[in-house]
């Protein structure tokens, strides 16, 4: 009597056998190259559009935890990608709604410009919108002319927590200008308190406005009264330390 483990093993080295196992693995292999061939679909992308952040102020002073926590909730509603960083989320929608509502024209072809590097917020909201932007800073010396190519640029952003500071933000400002083409738009963050911690006063900023009118630079939107009254309000309470952030942003005349 033939036991079953011996018929099977004489089953399975059959010749006819083999030949169908050969068939079967090329097809499955053919079938799994096929498939690598096939290209991936790119990450889902939002349909984010300029009515989505048609409400969201591209200038603003941020005064209130609350205003930044919402911020960040909406952006959740929207799609974008997750934070934990309020205040980063508040400046970073800013940001959005001006290359979505200022630049762009539906084909998502701006040429954008991130200071702040791949990992920020910003950029990686407006990678999820249909955007690429590229990371090079254009605010230090010598970058536009060789990195970047002078009036090549659609929008420049520089948003918290990579603010610029009282000391250099004018310097900034000049250099993303010269990045700029006529039309586009630079976005930035300032510390909203005192000097001694590289920050500026609703009366600094005011100031700020008139110096980049000079060099081009038109401010998009205002302040609103209240939350300049506010801010004011609030340094009389803490003067020991910053205590809000200022959200700028400029288009080249």
């Amino acid at each position: 009597m033939i036991s079953n483990s011996t018929a099977a093993g004489r089953i399975a080295t059959s010749p006819t056998v083999q030949k169908a196992f050969g068939r079967a693995r090329a097809a499955a292999l053919g079938a799994r190259g096929a498939a690598a061939k096939i290209p991936r679909p790119p990450e889902p992308a939002t349909s984010l559009g300029a009515a989505d952040v048609a409400d969201v102020r591209v200038t603003a002073l941020l005064v209130d935890g609350a205003d930044a926590r919402a911020a960040r909730r909406r952006a959740r509603r929207l799609g974008l990608p997750r934070t934990l960083d309020d205040t980063a989320a508040w400046a970073a929608l800013g940001g959005l709604a001006a290359l979505l509502r200022v630049i762009d024209d539906g084909r998502r072809r701006a040429v954008v410009v991130d200071t702040a590097g791949a990992r920020s917020v910003f950029s990686r909201w407006a990678v999820t919108a249909g955007f690429e932007p590229v990371h090079v800073d254009v605010m230090r010396p010598e970058v536009v002319g060789t990195a970047i190519d002078p009036r090549s640029v659609d929008l420049v952003a520089r948003l918290h927590p990579h603010s610029s500071v009282a000391e250099t933000v004018d310097a900034d400002l000049a250099r993303a200008a010269g990045a700029l083409r006529r039309g586009g738009v630079v976005a930035i963050t300032v510390r909203l308190g005192p000097p001694e911690v590289g920050a500026l006063s609703v009366a600094d900023l005011r100031s700020l406005v008139a110096r980049a009118d000079e060099q081009g630079l038109t401010l998009l939107g205002d302040f609103d009264l209240h939350e300049g009254a506010r801010a004011r309000e609030v340094a009389l309470i803490d003067e020991s330390d910053t205590f809000g952030l200022a959200l700028l942003a400029f288009r080249r005349r």
